[in-house]
C-alpha cells in the first residue's frame, strides 16, 4: 500500500510539474533592429555614435528588460580577419524598457568607436551615406518572467541623407 501511494503521489507531482509548466508564457525572441545612427561627437582617434535600436515585442503581453548586451559589426571589404566584417562596438545598456505587447519602441544607445577598426566601412559611408550592418546579443527580460533572450539581425541603414 505504501508503494501504491508514493505512484500515485509521484504521478500528481509530475502532473501538477506539466500544468505549471503550461502556464508559463512561452516568450518568443524580440526583433532588434538598428533604425538610426548619429554622430555625437568625433575625435583625432574615433568618436562616439548614437545608435537608435528599435525593440519589437511579439508576444501578446508586455516585456519588462532592464537592458541589453549588443555586438555591432560593419561591413569592411578590408576587414583584417577576412570575412569582410568589422566590429564597430559591443557593450551593454543598462536602462529599463518597457515594451508593450505586440508593440515596439526605439532605444537610443551612446557608443563610442575606433577609426582602426572600421576604415573600410567608413569609406563605404562616405561613398554613399550607407552601410550594411549586423547585430546581435541577448535582451535581459525581468518580467513576466526573468530570462535572457536572444536576439540577431542584420541590414542596411543610411547615415548621410543625399538630396
Amino acid at each position: 500500500m505504501y508503494k501504491t501511494v508514493q505512484r500515485i503521489s509521484m504521478i500528481a507531482l509530475v502532473a501538477l510539474a506539466g500544468i505549471a509548466t503550461a502556464c508559463i508564457p512561452r516568450i518568443k525572441e524580440p526583433d532588434v533592429r538598428l533604425v538610426g545612427v548619429r554622430v555625437g561627437g568625433l575625435g583625432l582617434q574615433g568618436g562616439l555614435l548614437y545608435v537608435r535600436l528599435s525593440v519589437a515585442n511579439p508576444n501578446g503581453f508586455p516585456l519588462v528588460a532592464d537592458g541589453l548586451t549588443y555586438d555591432i559589426e560593419v561591413s569592411d571589404p578590408g576587414a583584417a580577419d577576412g570575412d569582410g566584417w568589422a566590429e564597430l562596438a559591443e557593450g551593454t545598456f543598462r536602462e529599463a524598457v518597457r515594451i508593450e505587447g505586440r508593440d515596439s519602441t526605439v532605444v537610443e544607445i551612446p557608443v563610442e568607436f575606433r577609426y582602426t577598426g572600421v576604415s573600410g566601412a567608413l569609406r563605404s559611408i562616405l561613398d554613399t551615406g550607407t552601410f550594411s550592418y549586423r547585430i546581435n546579443g541577448r535582451v535581459a527580460v525581468e518580467k513576466p518572467l526573468r530570462t535572457e533572450i536572444p536576439y540577431r539581425h542584420r541590414g542596411v541603414i543610411s547615415v548621410i541623407s543625399r538630396d
